[in-house]
């Protein structure tokens, strides 16, 4: 797309987002860019701040927002993964679900996701912000780019194949629910009394 804008004399910025619906509607995505510098200057504080909190340049050569973005996607699959599997093993042992989300936001682990979609996920609330087939594919992407670059990747691997079978669920059917929706798949999978309990409400 770079060649194509520049090669009819145009200009090119990309500038992927961190951030979904809420961020969106209340001015605080985080604008990942690369591509024309003068163009990025150009509108930093104008078109980029009116609908971010910030925005950050990654250099000239086109595709680096891309791959800043798929970091950071593929980041927080694997955290949302791993806290579906801690609220599943809390609930299965017998503790109140609410109450370790309440006692993960207190400590050094907190994290603005986990307050976001944690009480939502015990009660099946997966309204999608950012879809799981969505996330399911910057997960699939990152694997690929680790892997060219030779970078030791297995903890978001694993999370990616568990949203990949998560997407491709036909029972489940729930690719175009929000990303915290894989948290099914893990009770789905899971013998506990509490997931097969849960499994038929």
């Amino acid at each position: 797309m770079n060649e194509a804008v520049v090669a009819k004399g145009g200009r090119f910025l990309e500038a992927p987002v961190s951030g979904s619906k809420g961020p969106a509607a209340t001015g605080a995505l985080i604008f990942l860019c690369a591509g024309n510098k003068a163009v990025f200057d150009e509108i930093v504080d104008s078109a980029l701040a009116a609908m971010g909190k910030a925005s950050h340049y990654f250099g000239s050569e086109v595709g680096y927002g891309t791959r800043a973005k798929l970091v950071v996607n593929s980041l927080m699959g694997s955290m949302l993964a791993a806290f579906g599997e801690g609220l599943a093993l809390a609930e299965s042992v017998g503790l109140d679900g609410s109450k370790m989300v309440e006692v993960i936001g207190q400590g050094a682990i907190q994290s603005p996701v986990f307050g976001l979609k944690g009480p939502k996920m015990l009660v099946k609330d997966h309204a999608p912000n950012f879809p799981l087939k969505h996330a399911s594919k910057d997960m699939t992407l990152a694997s690929a780019m680790a892997k060219k670059a030779g970078v030791e990747f297995s903890v978001n691997n694993q999370a990616e194949s568990l949203f990949r079978k998560a997407t491709e669920d036909k029972e489940l059917n729930i690719a175009d629910e929000d990303f915290s929706a894989v948290f099914e798949l893990i009770h789905k999978e899971s013998t506990s009394e509490y997931s097969r309990k849960r499994k038929a409400e």
